[in-house]
């Protein structure tokens, strides 16, 4: 299931029919919620009666939240009234005064979304509101997992298809693999396979093709997992908008549980958005000096556009790759603020392996262990089974180069 409280919601309108000001300031708080920031909250004082003048006038938006001190059969008379005059597949709430289950139940076989009992927390409203939109849009049992690099070579797109196996053969889940490198993307090498279909083609077809066009951009290396990637066009050029990439991903992902988005070779404003629209991220470092620095940055940029870190992990990847040059585990913590989730070793020949195969290293006999140390973090992408940190190393010295990490 999708995690309502860290994504960014998707775009809608919202109206409060407010009699207590507790409610109306509650209401106003949301605007300020970063996850609000594509919603139109439209406040308005006044009651049932005032809702039926409105939307006989005007169409009613996505979700009408009625807050009412009179749960009498004349109430339940405007409600019927209210339906007569509000658009087809706008949802209802009612804020009501008292814990009443045979009102509740009348209500909801009425058709109302769901009834409220005051005083109703912004944590509460928050969620019903976000699980109401995104149930319309179809996403509610959909996550989207960002996987990123702190910068170039970290491994991200093998640690991604490697996410995404485990996904799929020992999680159950059926899992899109995506990216929006274009030409440029290497997402398809580890599964024998290559975009055909221009990025700038496959945007098109996310905003206005149909279900057969959609089901032509995706190549599926198995039953349960599919590959969205773009090819035959030029790299240096740039065919995407962060709108258009939206609307495709959210598109395909109604048909999947889970959807693993590849970030490592996309637009900026692609990255952005996704990581915006994330259920999860997987941030992919190496424990060296240049990493560590950008993953300090992207932290603060990612808190920034999200409003905290919750779902936010960090991956040291490559470790023992240059023992020497590498920053010991407490500076790391110290600078970052920020356990890592776990520690991935410097796996030369599992990858060798894997790229001469054509296959991902977690499904290579030699990349047994490797599968079993990422797969904690493919059950925090999914929101499934029972979630362990792998074991980690042993304590290491601190050293002066944290001195120099915590300069930047």
């Amino acid at each position: 299931m999708t995690d309502h409280a860290t994504v960014l919601l998707p775009a809608g309108r919202v109206a409060f029919f407010v009699v207590d000001p507790a409610l109306a300031a509650t209401a106003t708080a949301l605007s300020q919620d970063w996850r609000f920031a594509r919603v139109e909250l439209e406040i308005i004082s006044g009651d049932i009666k005032s809702a039926i003048s409105g939307y006989t006038q005007k169409t009613s938006p996505d979700l009408v939240i009625i807050e009412t001190s009179d749960i009498s059969d004349d109430f339940i008379v405007s409600l019927g009234a209210l339906a007569g005059v509000c658009a087809q597949g706008t949802d209802a709430v009612i804020i009501g005064p008292k814990n009443d289950v045979h009102l509740y139940r009348n209500l909801v076989g009425m058709g109302v979304r769901d009834y409220l009992v005051r005083p109703v927390s912004e944590l509460d409203l928050s969620q019903m509101i976000s699980r109401t939109l995104l149930d319309k849009k179809g996403l509610s049992n959909s996550r989207l997992a960002v996987v990123m690099g702190a910068k170039g070579g970290m491994g991200t797109t093998s640690l991604a298809q490697s996410l995404a196996s485990i996904a799929v053969q020992d999680l159950g889940q059926k899992t899109l693999l995506a990216d929006a490198a274009g030409s440029g993307g290497t997402l398809g090498i580890a599964y024998g396979a290559e975009g055909t279909t221009g990025l700038g083609e496959a945007l098109r077809v996310g905003q206005s093709g149909t279900e057969d066009d959609i089901r032509r951009l995706l190549f599926a290396p198995g039953e349960s997992l599919s590959l969205l990637m773009s090819g035959g066009e030029p790299q240096l050029t740039d065919h995407v908008d962060a709108d258009g990439f939206e609307k495709l991903i959210q598109r395909i992902m109604h048909k999947y549980p889970l959807a693993v988005f590849d970030a490592s070779g996309a637009a900026r404003a692609v990255q952005k958005r996704m990581l915006t629209l994330a259920s999860h991220i997987t941030l992919v470092a190496t424990p060296t000096l240049p990493a560590l620095r950008n993953t300090r940055s992207l932290l603060g940029e990612i808190k920034l556009a999200r409003g905290n870190l919750n779902g936010v992990d960090l991956v040291l990847n490559m470790k023992g790759m240059s023992a020497a040059d590498e920053v010991p585990a407490a500076d790391i913590r110290v600078a970052l603020n920020l356990d890592p989730f776990m520690t991935v070793d410097y796996l030369p020949k599992v990858f060798s392996q894997a790229e001469g195969s054509g296959q991902p290293a977690v499904t290579l006999k030699i990349g047994a262990d490797l599968r079993r140390r990422l797969l904690p973090l493919a059950q925090r992408l999914a929101a499934v089974g029972a979630i362990t940190k792998a074991p980690e190393g042993g304590s290491e010295k601190s050293s002066s180069l944290l001195k120099k990490l915590m300069g930047k």
